[in-house]
This record gives C-alpha cells, sequence and structure tokens, in this order.
C-alpha cells in the first residue's frame, strides 16, 4: 500500500463525515456541548448525547442513520480527571467525537465492514498494528460471549484472527447508566510501536491491549444496543436495536499525522506557536514548561467552544468548572511561563482560526470570549494576591502557636477558593520549613468532591427504565381555538415516588412544556367523576416525551379519559412577555449593533429577563430608545404569525435562530409584523398590541461583555409605572416642588450639602489644631513615655485619626489613647510607639478591653488599633481602663 500524504485536521475530519455520508448516513452538526434538554449533564460528554431520547424511545428523527464530528467536554469522573490533562500527551478536556449511528437501521455487520473500510483503505493504517476486542460474556447477568460481532470481524475483514481478543464486561459492555439502554461493544486499537515492538511477538503485544499504556491505543468504539437494564438490575432485549460509535477525533489524528502525541497535531501546533509569540518560550525545550503549553492550550479550547456555547464562568454548577479551567491554565502560566500578566485572552483567535471552520459559532463569538477570558484572568491575579495575604495570615498563626504543621483543610481552602495547588502551598511551607498535613487535605478534598458530584447530580424526572417504550405526547398547545387551552386525553401513566413530585403523561395535552427560556404551564388536570385530580405546578419535556408535575388526589389506571385544562391567565401573562422579548431582542440589535446575541432568557408570567452580549453598560439614552421601539411596535398593533419552516430557508429568510437552541431540520417561525423574526416554539399573543405597556425596570452586567435586562408588560408593567409614579409625587411634595423641578432641586440640595459638609470640615480641622494643642499639655512621662489618655467628643472618626496621626510628631516613644464621637458612636484609636512596645503594652489588647466597657468592635496590631464604640455611656469605663493599662509603664 503506498504511503498517504500527512492529511490535515481538516481533511481527516471530512473524510470521516463524507464516507459515512456516502453509505446513507445524515450529517448532523454537533450539538451544544451545553446541554439545554438533558438535565442529568453539566457538559456535552459524548456524541450519543443528542441523540439519547432515540435510544431511550422518547424521540425519533426522520433518518435512520446519522454521523458528526460532536464538541465534548469532560473534566470529572470515570471519563477525566482534570489534574491529569496536560501532565501526558493524551488526555484532554475538550475534544472532538467522531461518531456514526444507526438507530434500528443496520446492526453489527455493517458497523464492523466500514469501520474497518475506514481504517484500512480511507485511510491506510497498517492492518498488522491493529486490533480489536470483543465482549467475552458475563456470568452475573448470564450473558454470552459475543461470538457474532468475533465471527463478522473474522468473516468482513481481513484482520489477522489472532488480533481478535475478549475482554469481559468492565471493557466490553457499555450502559448508558445504572439503568436503560445497553449492549455489548468491539473496540479497535492501534500499536503505536515502541522499544520491543516485534511484529511477530503476538502475544506479548497482545497483552498491551487495554492494559493503560501510551503504546496501544484505543481508537474507535462500535457500541450494539441491543438490551435495556431495568430497576432491578436484570437485561431486557429492546424491540429495536442500534448502533452508536465513538472515536477520539485527537487520537485518530494524531496516528494519521505520525505523531506520538495529540498535542504535536495542526489542532494544537497553531496555538503552541501564539502562546510561544506571547511567552518568549519554545515548546520542547523543557517538560515542565511543556506542561504548562498544554494545560493553556487544551484549557482554552474547552473554554471557547463553551462559552461560545453560552456558559460562563461563575462560582457553582458548570460555571465553576469553567472558573476552574480557567485559573489552573492562568496558574500554570504564572508558575512555569512567568506570565504574571493576562495572556490567555490572547490565544483565544487562535483557536477560533483553528477550530471555526468546524464550529462556526466559535470564530462568530471570538470577541465575546476573549473579553470573558481576559476578565477573568485578571480578577483571578486580584484572587491569587489576596490568597497571598491568607496564607501569610494562616503563617502567623501557626508561628505564633508554635507548630510546624499547615493544617490541610485550611492549606486546601487555599486550592478551591483561590487555586493554589497542592505542589505550591507545599513549596511556600517549605520555604518556612514546615510540613503539610497531607491527610487533612485529602480528607477536605474527598468533602469537596463529594459536594461537587452532589451539586452535578439532578434528579431526573424519570428514570430510563422508566422512560423506554414511552409513546410521543401529542401537544396541542399550538393548536387554533379551545385546545390550545384545553383538552380531553388519557392518561398514558402516573409517577409516583418518595421525594419527588408526582409526575402524570398524557397521550395528548395543551400544557407547554419548558423550553428556550419559557416556563412550563400549571393548571388542572381531572377525571370527569372528580375521582381523580392533579394540580400542575410544572410541565416539562423529555424527547417527545411531555411530563406533568405536580400533585395527585385519588387513584387513576392507564387509558382512563382526563380533562386537562392550562391555568389560561397565566398562559396569557407568560405570552404576552414572550411576544414582548421578541421585539426587545430586534430593538437591542437595532440600538446597539448586530453584535447583540442572546446569552439566556427566563419568560414567565410575572416578568421577562434577557441576558445579552455586549461590552459595556447600556446607557439610558439607549434603554429609553429601546423601550420606545418596542412600544411603538405594540401601539401599531402588527399580527402575530406563525409558519413551519425548513430550518436553512427560514434563515435564509432573516429568522434569528436563539442562543443554545438545537433545531430540527423542520422549524416553527413566529413573526411579529415585519419587525422581528425568530425560530421559536413558544406560546405568543395574536397581535402585539396584546402586550400592553412595556417598561424596562433593570439592566446591569452578570459577566465581562454580558448584561442582562429585566422588564415587565401588560398589569405588571402598569403597576410598576404607577408605583414609580406615586414615588416621584410623594418626592415632590416633600421638596415643596413641581415634579418637572424635583431633578434641579435635589441638585440644588446636594450643592447646599457639599457646602455644609466643606464648612463641617473647616470647623474639624480647626478643632484637631485645637485638640492637638491640648493634647500636648496633657502628655505626661511614665517610663521613659510620653503617655496620653484624652476624650474629644467634639471630633468625629476622621479628626481622632488625623489627630492621632500628628501626635506621632511629639515622640519616638509613645502611648497614645484618643476617643471622639460621631453619630452617638465612641471612634477610637490606640497607638504605642517605641519603648511602650519593649515595654509590653499592645494596642489591639487595649482595644479588645475597650469593646467591653463600649460594645461595638474594635482591634489591630500591636502598635495600633483603632475601632468604634456602640455606648457612649461607657466612655468614663473606657478611660479609667486606659488609664490603668498604661499605668503599667511605672512613675
Amino acid at each position: 500500500m503506498t504511503q498517504r500524504p500527512i492529511p490535515t485536521a481538516a481533511q481527516v475530519r471530512q473524510e470521516f463525515i463524507d464516507f459515512f455520508v456516502a453509505r446513507g448516513h445524515r450529517f448532523v452538526r454537533s450539538s451544544s456541548v451545553v446541554p439545554s434538554d438533558d438535565p442529568t449533564l453539566l457538559f456535552t460528554n459524548a456524541g450519543m448525547n443528542q441523540f439519547k431520547d432515540v435510544f431511550l424511545g422518547t424521540g425519533k428523527r426522520d433518518y435512520t442513520r446519522a454521523a458528526n464530528s460532536q464538541k465534548c467536554i469532560r473534566v470529572s469522573g470515570k471519563h477525566n480527571d482534570l489534574e491529569e490533562v496536560g501532565l501526558d500527551t493524551y488526555h484532554h478536556t475538550f475534544f472532538e467525537m467522531l461518531g456514526n449511528w444507526s438507530f434500528g437501521d443496520y446492526f453489527k455487520k455493517d458497523a464492523i465492514t466500514w469501520s474497518w473500510q475506514l481504517l484500512t483503505e480511507t485511510w491506510r493504517l497498517p492492518k498488522e498494528r491493529l486490533w480489536v476486542t470483543v465482549f467475552g460474556g458475563d456470568e452475573k447477568d448470564r450473558l454470552p460471549a459475543d461470538d457474532e460481532a468475533a465471527k463478522f470481524w473474522r468473516e468482513c475483514t481481513d484482520i489477522d484472527p489472532t488480533h481478535i481478543l475478549r475482554f469481559g464486561r468492565k471493557d466490553n459492555f457499555w450502559e448508558m447508566g445504572e439503568t436503560g439502554p445497553c449492549g455489548p461493544c468491539t473496540e479497535i486499537h492501534i500499536d503505536r510501536g515502541g522499544p520491543g515492538s516485534n511484529p511477530a511477538d503476538g502475544a506479548n503485544r497482545a497483552i498491551g491491549v487495554n492494559a493503560g499504556n501510551e503504546r496501544f491505543m484505543e481508537l474507535w468504539n462500535n457500541v450494539f444496543m441491543q438490551f435495556n437494564r431495568l430497576d432491578d438490575g436484570s437485561l431486557k432485549e429492546l424491540p429495536a436495536k442500534h448502533v452508536d460509535t465513538g472515536m477520539g477525533f485527537e487520537r485518530v489524528l494524531s496516528v494519521l499525522q505520525g505523531k506520538h502525541s495529540n498535542y504535536d497535531s495542526d489542532l494544537f501546533q497553531p496555538l503552541f506557536r501564539r502562546m510561544e509569540h506571547l511567552t518568549g518560550l519554545r515548546y520542547g525545550a523543557e517538560p515542565h514548561v511543556d506542561i504548562a503549553f498544554r494545560v493553556c492550550a487544551d484549557h482554552m479550547r474547552a473554554l471557547s467552544a463553551a462559552i461560545a456555547d453560552g456558559a460562563l464562568p461563575a462560582n457553582e454548577g458548570r460555571g465553576y468548572v469553567l472558573r476552574r479551567l480557567l485559573r489552573r491554565a492562568s496558574r500554570f502560566g504564572r508558575q512555569r511561563m512567568g506570565m504574571n500578566r493576562p495572556f490567555l485572552f490572547e490565544v483565544v483567535p487562535t483557536v477560533a482560526e483553528v477550530l471555526g471552520p468546524a464550529f462556526p459559532e466559535i470564530s462568530a463569538r471570538a470577541e465575546h470570549i476573549r473579553t470573558l477570558v481576559k476578565s477573568e484572568e485578571e480578577s483571578f491575579g486580584a484572587t491569587l494576591d489576596r490568597g497571598l495575604v491568607l496564607f501569610d495570615q494562616l503563617a502567623k498563626r501557626l508561628e505564633s502557636s508554635g507548630s510546624k504543621q499547615l493544617p490541610g483543610a485550611e492549606a486546601y481552602d487555599l486550592y478551591a477558593t483561590y487555586g493554589f495547588p497542592q505542589d505550591l502551598v507545599e513549596q511556600m511551607a517549605r520555604e518556612r520549613e514546615w510540613q503539610l498535613d497531607g491527610e487533612g487535605w485529602k480528607a477536605a478534598e474527598e468533602k469537596h468532591r463529594s459536594a461537587s458530584r452532589a451539586e452535578g447530580t439532578f434528579k431526573q424526572l424519570l428514570s430510563a427504565e422508566q422512560l423506554t417504550g414511552l409513546p410521543a405526547t401529542e401537544s396541542t398547545c399550538h393548536a387554533g381555538g379551545a385546545r390550545a387551552l384545553a383538552s380531553s386525553a388519557r392518561v398514558v401513566k402516573l409517577f409516583q415516588s418518595a421525594g419527588q413530585k408526582d409526575r402524570l403523561v398524557l397521550d395528548q395535552t395543551p400544557f407547554y412544556a419548558e423550553s428556550g427560556g419559557q416556563v412550563g404551564d400549571s393548571g388542572l388536570i381531572q377525571a370527569a367523576d372528580g375521582s381523580f385530580r392533579f394540580a400542575v405546578e410544572d410541565t416539562q419535556k423529555l424527547g417527545l416525551v411531555v411530563v406533568h408535575l405536580g400533585v395527585a388526589s385519588g387513584a387513576i389506571s392507564s387509558g382512563a379519559e382526563v380533562r386537562a385544562e392550562v391555568d389560561a391567565q397565566r398562559r396569557e401573562r407568560t405570552a404576552k412577555n414572550h411576544t414582548a422579548t421578541h421585539l426587545m431582542h430586534r430593538a437591542l440589535r437595532d440600538v446597539l449593533g448586530a453584535h447583540v446575541a442572546q446569552q439566556g432568557s427566563y419568560v414567565g408570567p410575572e416578568r421577562l429577563r434577557f441576558d445579552f452580549s455586549h461590552t459595556k453598560g447600556v446607557a439610558a439614552e439607549e434603554l429609553e430608545e429601546i423601550e420606545r421601539r418596542v412600544n411603538a411596535q405594540i401601539c401599531f398593533n402588527a399580527s402575530v404569525a406563525t409558519s413551519i419552516e425548513d430550518l436553512e430557508s427560514a434563515q435564509r429568510g432573516g429568522a434569528v435562530a436563539l442562543f443554545g437552541e438545537k433545531y430540527e431540520d423542520r422549524v416553527r417561525v413566529v413573526a411579529v409584523g415585519q419587525f422581528s423574526k425568530e425560530l421559536c416554539g413558544g406560546t405568543h399573543v395574536r397581535a402585539a398590541g396584546d402586550i400592553g405597556p412595556f417598561v424596562i425596570v433593570s439592566e446591569r452586567a452578570i459577566a465581562a461583555g454580558v448584561r442582562r435586562i429585566e422588564a415587565l408588560t401588560g398589569p405588571e408593567a402598569l403597576v410598576w409605572i404607577q408605583t414609580q409614579r406615586r414615588a416621584l409625587t410623594n418626592a415632590a411634595r416633600s421638596l415643596k416642588a413641581p415634579v418637572e423641578e424635583v431633578v434641579a432641586r435635589i441638585e440644588q440640595l446636594q450643592a447646599q450639602l457639599k457646602d455644609a459638609k466643606k464648612s463641617v470640615a473647616a470647623a474639624a480641622k480647626a478643632d484637631v489644631g485645637k485638640a492637638f494643642e491640648t493634647l500636648k499639655a496633657a502628655l505626661a512621662t511614665r517610663g521613659g513615655v510620653r503617655v496620653a489618655v484624652a476624650d474629644f467628643p467634639e471630633l468625629d472618626g476622621e479628626a481622632v485619626r488625623e489627630l492621632g496621626d500628628r501626635a506621632k510628631s511629639l515622640s519616638a516613644d509613645l502611648a497614645l489613647v484618643l476617643l471622639g464621637r460621631q453619630e452617638g458612636r465612641v471612634p477610637f484609636l490606640i497607638a504605642f510607639e517605641g519603648t511602650a512596645l519593649k515595654l509590653g503594652l499592645k494596642a489591639g489588647e487595649l482595644a479588645k478591653e475597650f469593646s467591653a466597657h463600649l460594645g461595638g468592635g474594635g482591634g489591630g496590631r500591636p502598635n495600633l488599633a483603632q475601632g468604634q464604640g456602640l455606648k457612649p455611656e461607657g466612655v468614663p469605663a473606657a478611660v479609667a481602663a486606659a488609664q490603668a493599662y498604661v499605668a503599667r509603664l511605672g512613675a
């Protein structure tokens, strides 16, 4: 076989897609890495995620064969350990998964045949270096070996039969979860060679497969879903059998490009060249620096993909994962590359150049990603500085206690909160000749992981077993007339279990299931004779199955007829806010620019919230213009029209695809006159005039480059307007001015207040000067120290501090206690200098004693303490305590 020219990443990706399209597969674009319809996932972690509903039997597609390259992020659990990424040459947090699927169409024979053809004929991989594994059976599940797959490998390919190996359930039986679709799998591995890699030494080489080494690498996994795992652990044959395959793109690319490291491919090298330019370092020169290059490149790919799909760094959930990724990369940049300034954001354009052709959303949002990353880097720099201060405080506590062991729990908090890794904490401890409490660190780490697992574990509405086989629910929420709000239906099944809301599935329903930012409907489902009532509190969707959540009263059997009625008033109020959101989205783009893109939304009956990309605050004049444009469309009372169109033609016709939504080939288009046109499955008013008044009530930043607007419509907007008017009228009455002169009157009062403060400040300065003379006269000498305990009721806190600063010029050996008054409180300052400190006086110690007499708080260092008492009546006792304290100095 002739040597194949080294292909590019783009060529390999396209060859995979073309191979399967030529064999009747539909190319399906990668779904978002931020799952919008699967609450069990923080991130999309496999190509099959977007087809999960098909495997569960709750969804369907208009094709039975599919292929794609899916963006995936894995940061924890059995699939990945974040702390390993960068240390070796093949772990990643972000990767692409090449996959092909059969939904009840072809099965093992075609899947195996095509896998071999692609690898050995299209990509010309050496057959003698390929090994395959098949399921060897499992006694516990009473499952025989997958002899069928082994047979097809022998009969449909020309693989060396000795390269067909059998493994058990751990390696060759795939399960979606504790319950649900599962089945045997066959994996294809490649021997990448190395020391002692004699092609004839088949027995020793076989030992390397599934042994967890870098020489033998899994390329491709073909899963044959033929069973359903039930709640009791037993297996049941699926009526329709599926194929789900997955191949790590980065891995196969490194093989095809003749690289021993995934990071040596053209997916990563442009990122390394950019970082070399930014840092002045060279990848490949120093192993410990190379790790930093790999960490930064990998994490920037993950961050760019996630932020492009709408995720934002935060302190919980998936946002916390992103923040950890960014801080880990930033820390490696600081520690190993010497980059103490933000620099990762400058890698974003290169990530967009590499990944943008396959995933255009990354290129389209590159500037937004860049802005967010830069802001996070700047914030982390300040956080690290705060962490160093906290470490110093911890160090001082240890020194005072005489301990030489750094507490593990407190040390781990430096990692979890401030990004300090264990090796950095250990290094700082060694510099002080301490030992880190390793067991304490491990215990705190496990506690943190348990909390993170609990946070990342979502309660499913229905288990995989409960979902399997449920029929699709017919939705009538968009039907014309009364059926949109009420209809007869038959019960498919009622699910009740401890710790969860009751869940009811019908064959058809008028209830809208939460989607696209719009909340699910509430209402009532009941039997005609009143023997069963189900108060619907929320409505959700799992694939094509609509699930009503609420509280059931009485019993009902499957097949029974019920009446389903939506809370019409709540639906109407929600529809007003949803149509208004469309109008505001268009107005935002018209006023602020076409760069505005939706980052998230909430549409409920009481309000609407819209998050969008914009790098600066929206000016008051801009908000007024946006509000004016929306209300103008409401006054025009344009009709709201809906239509079902092909996705591509709808977008060519100007329909806006909203962020984070997953669209089928046929989509619903909602148009408000000639002003707004969006792809949307939500409920809307019949005409813009039905919205009523629209008012923006707030605008603020929620992250760097992301703004949030909250607004009201209809009756809620009217109430808000009346409340604001009432407040303005009351203010005018209090100011004794007409409403239109309120602002001018307030500005006049502010100017008067400013002048008054200047006068007070001037008087206070004079008071400080007078107090200084009084203090000088009151100073006495005790034990070689100039001492004064003085109460100045005429001085406020700032004046007391100024007097203390002046008094320090009177002597290098000073013991000074000053008290003042401010708005019913007692500001105080205690300063000890020179000999006073040597003789054992401690300002912080006396400040704590003050709190017993004055209330409030106070504290500080041995040489300086200040605070504020709450009880002026305690001043005489505090003065007496201070005089007794300084009397320690002697005569």
